[in-house]
């Protein structure tokens, strides 16, 4: 009877195949900006070119697609793929479009839907060339009763924003030795402050590092680059949703 039961049981419950699990699943995981590519290379993006990275967890053959136009096709191999096509008219203009990527592997298939949305901002560029920024420097000096007891170096910048700074004391050859050693001494730095120092200046560098990883970890997703064309320099950004 137990013998029995036990048949019953392994007709309804079917074995599992090996590598069944895994070949249900996607064989592609991330879709980003090759953003490293596109800030390198200005000229592909000058020629409606965009480069997408694709994580592919196994080989699969891909096709890129737009309403029924195929911009791309080929095979992905396993780890990091740069995925490349034209599409004409891509940078042009702000505008919004929509592909699909097609994946096959082994008779099964899968499909992404990608949208690019493209804003091109020439306007800016053309206005901030027609309004040049202000070149030079000057000096300010600080005088009590008629001698020069300090100066600071600024810039024409500076000036239109009113920016202030440090002031370098000019020494007075009027102090006796005396003087002169106990501002020496009063300016010396003590174990302290400078590893007090120290620890500020690791601190805004592990802060710097983690806005850097942040910031590129953004640009797969939305990137802002400058491109050339009719010798003019044409702002534009790139923003990626996948579905």
């Amino acid at each position: 009877m137990a013998e029995w039961l036990l048949a019953l049981l392994l007709l309804q419950s079917p074995a599992t195949i090996p590598g069944s699990v895994e070949i249900s699943m996607p064989p592609i995981g991330a879709v980003d900006l090759n953003a490293g590519m596109l800030l390198k290379r200005p000229d592909l993006a000058a020629a409606d070119t965009i480069v997408l990275r694709v994580e592919a967890n196994r080989e699969a053959y891909y096709k890129l697609s737009e309403g029924g136009e195929v911009l791309a096709a080929g095979q992905l191999l396993r780890g990091d793929n740069s995925l490349l096509f034209v599409r004409p008219g891509l940078l042009t203009r702000s505008q919004s479009l929509f592909f699909l990527l097609d994946l096959l592997e082994n008779g099964a298939h899968w499909q992404k839907k990608i949208n690019i949305a493209v804003t091109v901002d020439a306007q800016a560029e053309m206005e901030r060339k027609e309004k040049p920024g202000l070149s030079g420097s000057f000096t300010l000096g600080m005088y009590h009763a008629g001698r020069l007891i300090g100066f600071r170096k600024k810039s024409m910048l500076d000036l239109l924003n009113l920016k202030t700074g440090l002031v370098i004391p000019v020494e007075d050859p009027g102090l006796s030795g005396s003087a002169s050693r106990n501002r020496a001494a009063s300016q010396s730095v003590s174990l302290l402050g400078l590893g007090m120092a120290l620890a500020k200046h690791l601190a805004a560098k592990k802060a710097r590092a983690r806005m850097e990883a942040q910031a590129i970890e953004k640009q797969k997703k939305r990137l802002a680059l400058s491109i050339h064309r009719d010798r003019q320099e044409i702002r534009i950004v790139i923003e990626l949703r996948v579905e």
